[in-house]
């Protein structure tokens, strides 16, 4: 590794501590909002417990650690759907580009649909029927949350790779009445928020065999504020380690066992950990499990990936099942794409 590289890697692992120290303000917890940014899109990285920092080497890789979507060339297009808790979808597109000696570049768009949702306001007039029940149905109405993004990476040296993501955020939470203090009347007020947000990563390998080492810092950005209320992002950092377990006794790659393990520093929650498996049989047929240490209700999960070449094009399928809690049961995570070389 050389010099460059290695004061690159020094000054992103700084900047993570200062970012994550009680100075900066990141201790407060349930404090974050557009919690769908939290939400892992990645098939294999779902199957894996989330365990992937070390991991992505692919377009996907925009959505967990930046810096390892510089480590391939060519076309790399995803396109992913989650069917998260109680019947809320979370899509995700991402495409990248490698140019060689200049960098990959990439973009995505994530986006969130709840279906419809019902406006209600409590009822204080005298219509018996509306008293009862205490509130007033104004009809249905659609939350709006999506994310655009760009990325750049590039491997400075065969060993180390950096990566960022500069993204346009909206959430738009449709209008309410709130009350004038100054004319004492109601007004309608819509609730709609645009944040820029930005990700960082690096991605090292150690020269050991294959094991490498990755670091993300995800969702940095300013204050959000509705009406009198200020909320963050959830700003997240996190290290991980990775590598295949027999390299260390044989250089042979037709069996491949990757453990990968992530501890993440949430803004709005407690320390995390993530720990991944994944059993690869001649590159192309994957088996995975893992499981998220320190969650409320998410924890074991199993995945499997399919990923085939068919002369300069390739396809690259991947299932992830998720258990969530005994209310909720479970998350299905599904993504597709296709390479060229």
């Amino acid at each position: 590794m050389n010099n460059r590289s290695l004061i690159l890697l020094v000054a992103m692992l700084m900047v993570m501590l200062w970012v994550s120290s009680p100075q900066a303000g990141v201790t407060k917890y349930a404090q974050a909002g557009m919690a769908f940014l939290k939400i892992d899109p990645d098939g294999r990285s779902a199957g894996m417990g989330g365990a992937v920092t070390a991991m992505a080497n692919n377009s996907l890789a925009m959505f967990s650690n930046p810096a390892g979507m510089g480590l391939n060339d060519g076309l790399d297009v995803a396109i992913t759907q989650t069917n998260w808790i109680a019947d809320i979808k979370h899509y995700a597109v991402a495409a990248s580009y490698g140019f060689a000696n200049i960098g990959t570049f990439g973009v995505n768009v994530v986006y969130m649909d709840y279906g419809d949702m019902r406006r209600t306001v409590p009822y204080s007039g005298s219509d018996p029927t509306l008293k009862d029940i205490g509130y007033m149905d104004l009809g249905a109405f659609t939350v709006g949350e999506y994310a655009i993004g760009a990325s750049y990476s590039r491997q400075i040296s065969s060993q180390f790779s950096i990566g960022g993501t500069v993204k346009f955020v909206r959430q738009d939470l449709s209008w309410s009445e709130t009350l004038d203090v100054s004319t004492g009347q109601n007004v309608q007020t819509n609730n709609i928020q645009d944040l820029a947000a930005f990700d960082f990563g690096t991605l090292y390998y150690t020269g050991w065999k294959d094991l490498r080492i990755g670091m993300s810092m995800r969702n940095f950005s300013q204050q959000g504020r509705y009406v009198d209320q200020r909320f963050e992002l959830p700003l997240t950092m996190t290290l991980g380690a990775a590598m295949n377990v027999l390299s260390i006794w044989s250089d042979e790659t037709t069996h491949k066992i990757n453990v990968a393990f992530d501890w993440s520093h949430p803004r709005d929650y407690e320390e995390r950990v993530h720990l991944g498996f994944e059993y690869v049989l001649a590159e192309m047929l994957s088996i995975r499990a893992g499981y998220k240490f320190n969650y409320d209700e998410e924890g074991l999960t199993f995945g499997v990936g399919v990923d085939k070449k068919f002369g300069a094009v390739g396809i690259r399928f991947d299932y992830a099942y998720g258990a969530f809690g005994d209310f909720f049961n479970q998350v299905h995570r599904t993504s597709f794409a296709i390479t060229m070389d």
